[in-house]
This record gives structure tokens, C-alpha cells and sequence, in this order.
């Protein structure tokens, strides 16, 4: 059960989330690519399949980058170099820090389950998007996530050095809103979902492919809100609106 390391920058720089990989490679090209954790590449052609620790996002209008554990030890990179100003395409921006906010968090598995809420998280891919559709049942499609996402859960620990040792549980509860998206010139459908699990996870982490770049970011939830909201259309479809209120 480590502690890791997780700090926020919010810079003021205004940024689309379509800007967002343009952005990534801004900042790569200010710190420098012999510094892999900032891009997770180690050569043109060859990637390093590892859990991204230097993730770039969008705050509101702003431009953000979220460090973790390692990411955090090599932020000074960036900061040593940045002079100021950014380029986007043809256009020159201010990159003037204006917030950053360090935490130390306990990721662990725990008795008791906490509420999150994923935004555009890319769960699917070519292959298991076509399994996802021919499952006609709607439980049968929240399993499928469900067993996606905690494998995108185990990447996360990996990535910081978590050994986990006990079964992880993660648990749809509400139910998934799906777009298309182009991720490195792919269509992808994105979802927004909430779910229950019984580890706790840093805010603003990214889930799943393309959590560098701003995919899969995880909130908590104040769960009894949101159930009472969601209780009526969740029991359209399952028949189990009392599922909601479980503390469990």
C-alpha cells in the first residue's frame, strides 16, 4: 500500500481538448526527449507500454498536466526549462503557471467501496468493441466493462509500483454515455460512467488508452446525491433500483 506522489498544474494558457496532444508534444519539445516519462517513447518507432506518469489535460479553459509518483520527481525538468511561452501550431501562448497543488495519497484496497465518475473513458478497442456490441443483454455489456476497467486498475498499480495483492472490485452504477472520439486518428467511442470499487484512487488520474492525453479522468462522487438522481432510470432498465443504496 503505497504512498505515491501526485501533483496538479493548472497553467493559464487556454486549450481545447482537441489541442490537447499538440500540447504533449509542446511540452516534450520544451523538456527534451531523452526524458522518456514525458512521452514513453524510446526511439521514432518504438513505444514503452507502461502507465503514462506525466498525463496533459484540459481544467476548465486551461491547459493542466498531472504528474504521479516518478512524474512528479521529474517535473523540475520542465520547469527549469519553460521560459514563458508555448507553441501550438502556428500560434505563440503564454504558459505561465497559476496553480499547483501537491498531494501524498494511499492507494489501497479497502472494506469499504468509493464512488467515481470517469470521463471519455476509451474502454473499447477495434477487437472488444465488436465483442461489446454482439452482447445483447445489458448486464452482459456492464460485466464486459467491468472486467476492462479493472484491468485499466491493475495498469494504474503497476505503473506506480503497487503489488496488489487482494481482489479488486469494480462495479457499474450508472448507466455508461457514449460519443466518438478520433484518438490518434482512430474513431473510438468514449463513455462517461460512475462505479464503485474497493480501491482508492487519486483524483484526476487517467484510465485506460489515452490517459496521457486527457482520456479516462477519474473524479470522486458524492454517491447519495447522484444516486437519487439516477435511481429512476437505472431501475427502467434492471429492474433493481434498491441496488443503488447499498453502502457495499
Amino acid at each position: 500500500m503505497p504512498n505515491i506522489k501526485v501533483i496538479k498544474i493548472i497553467f493559464d494558457t487556454i486549450l481545447k481538448t482537441h489541442e490537447i496532444p499538440a500540447f504533449r508534444g509542446a511540452i516534450i519539445n520544451v523538456v527534451g526527449r531523452e526524458h522518456v516519462i514525458f512521452h514513453n517513447h524510446l526511439g521514432d518507432k518504438q513505444y514503452h507500454y507502461a502507465y503514462p506518469l506525466v498525463q496533459y489535460k484540459t481544467q476548465g479553459r486551461n491547459a493542466g498536466i498531472v504528474c504521479i509518483g516518478d512524474g512528479v520527481d521529474e517535473i523540475h525538468h520542465f520547469f527549469t526549462k519553460n521560459e514563458g511561452m508555448i507553441r501550438l501550431g502556428n500560434q505563440q501562448r503564454s504558459l505561465q503557471v497559476e496553480h499547483v497543488k501537491l498531494n501524498k495519497f494511499q492507494v489501497e484496497v479497502s472494506e469499504t467501496s468509493t464512488h467515481y465518475q470517469i470521463k471519455d473513458w476509451l474502454a473499447l478497442n477495434d477487437k472488444n468493441y465488436q465483442r461489446f456490441e454482439q452482447l445483447e443483454l445489458l448486464q452482459e455489456k456492464l460485466v464486459f466493462l467491468e472486467k476492462i476497467l479493472i484491468g485499466n486498475i491493475l495498469s494504474f498499480a503497476k505503473g506506480v509500483g503497487w503489488t496488489v495483492d487482494q481482489p479488486i472490485q469494480a462495479n457499474i452504477t450508472g448507466l455508461p454515455e457514449s460519443s466518438w472520439v478520433r484518438h490518434k486518428g482512430i474513431k473510438l467511442k468514449a463513455m462517461d460512467l460512475t462505479f464503485r470499487s474497493n480501491v482508492s484512487l487519486p483524483e484526476d488520474i487517467g484510465l485506460g488508452k489515452g490517459a496521457s492525453t486527457g482520456f479516462g479522468t477519474l473524479q470522486k462522487i458524492k454517491i447519495k446525491i447522484y444516486l437519487y438522481e439516477q435511481v429512476f432510470i437505472w431501475g427502467q432498465y434492471t429492474g433493481h433500483p434498491e441496488f443503488y443504496f447499498s453502502d457495499e
